[in-house]
């Protein structure tokens, strides 16, 4: 059963916890004035610049530029995932965690789906029975000759897609109409408007999910016909973004998964497999994604990518490295095996036999080793000009792993390597530079500071007048402004609480810079400096309106209901001002 907690559940936890307290007893804090400060411990400094503010439940850190609420602070610090922050909180404060499950919803959509999982079924059904009777004969001589045995073609259920099967179920216009329009496995000839097999004369590879159903199939060619492998095409149960083949397999096969190989093909895989290497999966003729990683790294500590020995491979194994970056984190390791030239896995296992190959597995490149060999090969030269950009490529990757103390053994190892012993120290302070662009960077409009001052005091929100006004303006900012103020208008909220609606939207970063902006206004004079904004908005909302329809009756002249709104803004204009 998924977990799943609320956001009423974490909105009210927020509202329960005191940040200060919880972050006391894992760091030292200092009180001065209305906030805490204390060294971050997040990056390496000796002054202070870590700030927490108990009465908007934050933390900031002026040096490294991290910030957030109670729990980022625990995501970060512990190494926790969001769940597990939440849950560790709740118990810390001892507040019961009321968990709804979504194990109803799961079941809805697996009830919607279920007509398709049968549809495929029954479809890997008649494939493998076609393999193996005299419509698959050569299809079958081709997988015995590549060394397949019967037993590991049964236990994958590899299959063989005759030609003109689909004649069989013609009368059957659901299942057609299933096939064709839900699921992309049968497909018009545009020349005689006749279904067709988009496998057909394929060996047929079924791609089961995690939990063992078949979503998809991988077909591929076994005489000179291009394309040489196809996948099924996206559809309501099957994302090739997110399965991996040979992965339930893996799991049925270990309760204890200690480390998975990531290899290129469905073959390579059952090779593997046949020789008794039962933890390699391989991605469906696409690269690597976040959402495989994510899926890999929930069920083991140790990815192992173990691609073609080609320069495509070697080359697929870079790009691999690159976006496993945000993924390591909290003893996750990748590692790289290189192949000899020219071979595969699958060549490979069966000239060494399993015992060399697994020696090529436990004598595999680490992450550093690997890394640092590929840049090197990739970027360096001779000239400063070149010497730097290429120090800011490194640095740009380095600073994607969220293991800071990783990141600083690969920055210290990257300096010894090109000759820059305080390449950590330059690090830091570029880090702590670049916090200050950002915040520069970010204009202080009319809206940018009434967003700041309503999201650092939420009580001001009821000063806001009613929008109907605002709302013919093209204003910049002034849609999710009015948005906003109309989904917190008569609700109890806090800065925490809002900064946590935004979390995983990309204006989450914006709300967090707006929220430390100081605006030098004592706290008695908030109020009317606010007012008195939302009076300025309302002029430039008015000016700008006029000047619309100044311009468009210059350019075609005005009817005479928008010259009576002009005549009528002109008039409110004088009266505001």
């Amino acid at each position: 059963m998924s977990r799943y907690i609320s956001r009423i559940f974490i909105n009210n936890l927020l509202n329960q916890i005191d940040i200060v307290f919880l972050i006391k007893n894992k760091i030292k804090l200092k009180k001065k004035g209305k906030n805490f400060f204390g060294i971050c411990p997040f990056h390496l400094e000796k002054n202070p610049s870590f700030v927490v503010n108990s009465l908007k439940q934050l933390y900031h850190c002026f040096g490294c530029g991290v910030h957030g609420n109670i729990i980022d602070f625990v995501m970060k610090y512990d190494n926790l995932s969001f769940l597990e922050s939440i849950e560790s909180i709740a118990n810390i404060f001892n507040i019961p965690i009321i968990y709804n499950n979504k194990s109803n919803f799961s079941q809805k959509v697996f009830q919607k789906n279920k007509i398709y999982y049968k549809l495929i079924f029954n479809l890997s059904i008649f494939y493998k029975n076609s393999l193996l009777n005299p419509l698959g004969k050569e299809a079958y001589k081709y997988l015995l000759n590549r060394g397949l045995n019967l037993y590991i073609i049964k236990y994958f259920s590899i299959g063989f897609s005759p030609l003109y099967w689909q004649k069989k179920i013609l009368n059957n216009k659901k299942i057609i109409k299933i096939l064709y329009e839900k699921l992309g496995i049968l497909r018009i000839n545009t020349r005689n408007n006749n279904f067709y097999d988009i496998f057909y004369n394929r060996i047929i590879f079924p791609i089961k999910n995690i939990k063992g159903y078949i979503v998809g199939f991988g077909g591929r060619v076994f005489h000179n016909i291009n394309p040489k492998y196809l996948n099924s095409s996206e559809n309501n149960i099957f994302h090739k973004s997110k399965e991996l083949y040979g992965l339930y397999e893996t799991k049925k096969e270990n309760n204890i998964i200690k480390k998975i190989l990531i290899v290129e093909g469905y073959i390579d895989v059952i090779s593997l497999f046949q020789f008794n290497i039962k933890y390699a999966v391989s991605i469906l003729g696409t690269a690597i994604t976040n959402s495989h990683i994510k899926k890999l790294f929930s069920i083991t500590n140790k990815i192992i990518y173990c691609f073609d020995g080609d320069k495509a491979g070697i080359e697929a194994q870079w790009k691999s490295l690159k976006i496993s970056l945000p993924h390591l984190v909290n003893g996750k390791e990748i590692k790289f095996i290189i192949l000899p030239s020219g071979e595969d896995p699958d060549s490979l296992i069966r000239k060494e036999g399993k015992i060399l190959f697994e020696k090529r597995i436990n004598n595999n490149l680490s992450f550093s080793k690997f890394f640092f060999k590929q840049l090197f090969l990739k970027n360096l030269s001779s000239s400063c000009e070149e010497k730097t950009n290429f120090i800011y490529k490194a640095l740009s990757l380095i600073k994607l792993i969220p293991d800071y103390f990783f990141q600083i053994n690969l920055i210290k190892k990257l300096g010894e390597k090109i000759g820059i012993t305080n390449l950590v120290d330059i690090y830091n302070s570029l880090k702590f530079k670049k916090k200050i662009v950002i915040h520069n960077n970010l204009k202080k409009t009319t809206i940018r500071i009434l967003l700041s001052l309503l999201i650092q005091n939420p009580k001001l929100i009821k000063f806001v007048p009613k929008l109907k006004l605002f709302k013919s303006s093209n204003i910049n900012g002034l849609f999710f402004l009015i948005k906003f103020v109309n989904f917190y208008k008569n609700k109890k909220i806090t800065t925490v609480n809002i900064l946590e609606q935004y979390r995983g939207t990309k204006l989450k970063k914006i709300l967090e810079i707006l929220v430390t902006w100081n605006h030098m206004i004592p706290d008695h004079k908030i109020k009317q400096f606010f007012i008195n904004l939302i009076k300025k908005l309302k002029i430039n909302i008015l000016e700008d309106r006029i000047n619309y329809l100044i311009s468009l009756d210059r350019q075609k002249g005005l009817d005479y209901k928008k010259k009576k709104e002009l005549w009528s803004l002109n008039q409110i204009l004088i009266k505001k001002k």
